[in-house]
């Protein structure tokens, strides 16, 4: 079965072109289809928030090092 686009299912709609089950089975479509693309958007969303964490966990252990070492170096006035 064919997947009618949003607008075209809503003009057959509105000229009684389409049956309850017909304009049913398309929305069911559109739903699993948003529905898969939603889980793939949120799943590449928490992987990249993962890797700024762990951006963010390297930068945090290495910053204060560099800070002392920079501040060892300085000579005093």
């Amino acid at each position: 079965m064919g997947t009618v686009k949003p607008d075209e299912l809503a003009r057959l709609w509105r000229q009684e072109q389409l049956t309850t089950e017909m304009a049913l089975g398309h929305i069911t479509q559109h739903l699993v289809t948003f529905h898969n693309t939603l889980e793939a958007q949120r799943q590449l969303l928490q992987a990249s928030l993962e890797q700024q964490r762990q951006l963010i966990l390297a930068l945090q252990s290495t910053l204060p090092d560099q800070a002392t070492a920079s501040t060892a170096r300085k000579p005093k006035q």
